[in-house]
């Protein structure tokens, strides 16, 4: 099957579905190899290029497990084990960027915090992120993820996909929102950061799901994409802090310092733990079957 280049993600009127869905894949898995070459060229900023790619492979991951079920077992793991390793390829730089952001974000929200303290550690952090960027421009990790990407995209040529029904994605969205909805509720019970840090990547799935389908009615489901997106960025934020406590441990910045630190960090993760529940509770308020059947209305009538 010929795939359509265009890096657009979502789905179009005029081409079927399964089109639709491997020209979505695959102009991920192509920008983000436009991204890794501009690296490699000195075209591209390192930091904004590798956060890029690694967002390119989310939103194709996305695509993929929708479509479990619907693909081969070994073609389904092989693929997500490529983008996947390539994600994990690409992170080094975006952890010592995502440190810097963090801690500037929790300084604005908290006027009170030790102000030379704070200025040792971003100190410290601007080295870090400048040597990570360095080393990332000479790393074999850029080249390594762009050959498992492009591995991954001859591979998309090749999906055993056809037709235009619903039934490629239907239990994969079910599932999609299923899950969500599952680590929204253990997380609320369990209050760890790894339920947390699970809800966010459940949420980013159904948000990249939700902008892929959109256009069966772009004024009901383009605001619910957005409210996902709003919900990944909480718990994005969220979890960035306890990425920003951990690295607190194994800083030697006071004693009294670091526990002032870490109280802005928990007051901060509590704010943003109660704004993503009740976030969380209105978008996952429906079953999953309903939800489901929901959007498969809104398909057919677009359809027509």
């Amino acid at each position: 099957m010929a795939i359509d280049r265009d890096q657009l993600y979502g789905v179009r009127r005029e081409e079927d579905l399964a089109d639709g869905l491997s020209r979505a894949a695959a102009g991920r898995a192509e920008k983000a190899l436009e991204r890794l070459r501009g690296i490699d060229a000195g075209e591209a900023d390192t930091a904004e290029a590798v956060h890029g790619a690694r967002k390119d492979m989310k939103k194709l991951r996305t695509v993929l497990r929708l479509l479990r079920g619907r693909l081969p077992k070994r073609v389904y793991r092989e693929q997500n084990r490529r983008f996947r390793d390539a994600a994990r390829a690409l992170s080094a730089t975006r952890d010592a960027e995502v440190k810097l952001g963090t801690l500037a974000a929790l300084v604005e929200a908290d006027g009170e915090l030790p102000r030379a303290t704070v200025e040792s550690w971003r100190r410290i952090l601007e080295s870090e992120r400048e040597a990570a960027t360095n080393a990332a421009r000479d790393e074999p990790a850029i080249a390594a993820a762009a050959v498992e990407i492009e591995a991954g995209l001859e591979a998309i040529e090749a999906w055993p996909l056809a037709g235009d029904s619903w039934r490629l994605v239907g239990d994969g969205l079910e599932r999609a929102y299923r899950r969500g909805r599952r680590a929204m509720h253990a997380a609320a019970v369990e209050g760890e950061e790894a339920a947390f840090h699970e809800w966010r990547k459940r949420a980013k799935d159904l948000w990249y799901a939700l902008r892929l389908l959109e256009a069966a009615w772009p004024q009901v489901l383009a605001p619910s994409a957005e409210e996902a997106h709003r919900l990944s960025e909480l718990l994005g934020d969220h979890h960035d802090l306890a990425v920003l406590r951990e690295d607190l441990h194994g800083r030697r910045l006071g004693e009294k310092e670091s526990r002032a630190l870490e109280a802005a960090i928990d007051t901060r993760e509590a704010e943003l733990a109660a704004a993503a529940f009740d976030l969380g509770a209105r978008l996952y308020a429906e079953r999953p079957q309903v939800f489901a059947r929901r959007l498969r209305g809104y398909w057919r009538a677009w359809r027509g």
